[in-house]
Formats: structure tokens, sequence, C-alpha cells
């Protein structure tokens, strides 16, 4: 008896075809729109999309979902980043066929440094200097004592979140 295999090709899931920002680009401006372009429109059922887009900066554990709008085959999202660095993108769309597709990216984001003036080479020092001078009765340590319940509060706190954070690391190894 012989038996008669028919190989049809199977039809490929939609297919990302450019991204804003590009893969390893370097932007300048924290606040930006991410366009993502596909083959196909994206499915979106009674205003739902289903869709998301969420960054990251690279070492950081914080996913941050950004809004999105779909038109078409494009999704846009408006991304908002305060802080430089090297950032993962990620992106999970509904294809056309209705199958769920994803993926991800990276970028960096140099925000530019505001420049000192070039005449004022001193370090500007905020602290106790500030509390004395709003100081009206001369002799008040309130301000003394409340920067050394925020020191002494840091000093504790702050092992235990690095010792949080190695264990985290460690699980997720």
């Amino acid at each position: 008896m012989a038996t008669i295999i028919f190989a049809f090709p199977a039809k490929g899931h939609d297919l990302l075809i450019d991204i804003e920002p590009a893969a390893a680009a370097v932007i300048t401006e924290g606040d930006f729109v991410a366009k993502l372009t596909f083959n196909n429109p994206l499915l979106v059922v009674a205003g739902e999309t289903n869709a998301e887009l969420a960054t990251k900066l690279v070492g950081s554990a914080d996913w941050v979902n950004h809004e999105i709008e779909i038109t078409g085959q494009v999704l846009f999202a408006q991304v908002r980043l305060s802080e430089s660095g090297d950032y993962e993108l990620r992106w999970q769309v509904v294809s056309s066929d209705g199958h769920p597709i994803s993926g991800d990216s990276t970028f960096s984001l140099e925000l530019a440094v505001a420049s000192e003036d070039e005449g004022s080479s001193a370090p500007v020092f905020i602290g106790p200097a500030l509390v004395e001078a709003a100081s009206t009765d001369g002799g008040s340590l309130v301000g003394f004592y409340i920067g050394l319940a925020m020191v002494i509060i840091g000093v504790i706190f702050a092992p235990i979140g690095l010792i949080i954070r190695r264990r985290a690391r460690r699980s997720e190894a």
C-alpha cells in the first residue's frame, strides 16, 4: 500500500518589516514615537488591539508599558524615557491570521546634559548651607536631624536592597 504525502507550504505569520528606533540605534530625545511596521494589517477586533510595547533599561527588571495605537499595518507607541542608557524594547501583536507574534530590539538613549557656565568652575553645594540660610532663629538643628535620619535610613536599607536584588538575580539564573 502506497501512502502519498502532500506537503503544502505553511502560511507564515505576519512579519515585522521596519522598526523605529532601529535596532542598535542611538537616539537623543527621551520623548519619541516608536513605530513598528508589519507586512499585513494587524488584527483589531471591536477596538481591542491585544498588542503591547514595553521598554526597560538593560540590566533592570522593570518593564514599562507604553500607550499604543494601531493604524492598519503600523503600531505607534508614545515612549517617554528620562534616563540615558541602553534600552530593550519588547513588542507583541496579533497578526492578521489571528496568531500572536512578538519580538524585541535594543537601542541607546543619550540625553543631552545641560551645560554649565564656563566662568563658574566652583562646585555647587546643596546641603546644610541651605538649611542654615533658611533658618530664621539662627540655632535650629531641625534640618541637621532630618538629614541625619535620612542617612541612617539609607545605611540600614541599602544593604537590604542589595541582598534582595542579588537573590532575585540568582533565582532568575
